[in-house]
């Protein structure tokens, strides 16, 4: 573990540094940068990222034990429902090695949006997630937009004014 207030990168950090830092010395931006693929099938039939007619795309990396995650679910219900005709697509992505605790976590949630499986983390992983919950918000083109890790009541706010403003 490092000491607090030590950076420690490991090496796909390092390897993300330094082609940001080549693109800013040629003069590049992050909208240069090739979008991102994650091929994986959600519930709605579409790939995690990309395919609909959607403006933006929030994903959420989820998993049963996860105590944020169970009131992160009834707050995306709410965003699902309150935006989804304007655009933004959900998708929650859990990564539950065990289906079966992902599936009761679920009966529980009664989610209203996608909802994708990851037991390997594969996506996770491209992400570099470090958090539970993590959530992306991806233009239609597949940019990453932002990124949020963990979620608290007193988030919720801030999270919906973000959303928003990326569909407008």
């Amino acid at each position: 573990m490092a000491e607090p207030g030590k950076l420690t990168l490991d090496s796909r950090r390092r390897d993300l540094l330094a082609l940001a830092a080549g693109l800013l010395a040629v003069g590049a931006t992050a909208a240069d940068a090739p979008p991102l693929e994650l091929a994986l099938p959600a519930s709605d039939g579409l790939p995690v990222l990309g395919g609909g007619n959607t403006r933006a795309t929030y994903i959420d990396f989820w998993a049963s034990w996860c105590a944020p995650c169970r009131l992160s679910f009834p707050w995306m219900n709410e965003m699902h429902d309150r935006l989804s005709a304007r655009g933004l697509r959900i998708v929650a992505v859990g990564l539950d090695r065990r289906e079966a605790d992902a599936r009761r976590f679920l009966e529980r949630a009664q989610p209203r949006f996608a909802i994708a499986l990851d037991p390997g983390a594969d996506s996770a992983r491209r992400l570099d997630v470090q958090a539970m919950p993590s959530s992306y918000m991806f233009s239609a083109e597949r940019r990453l937009l932002f990124s949020h890790r963990g979620f608290r009541p007193e988030d919720r706010e801030a999270l919906e004014g973000r959303l928003r403003a990326a569909l407008a």
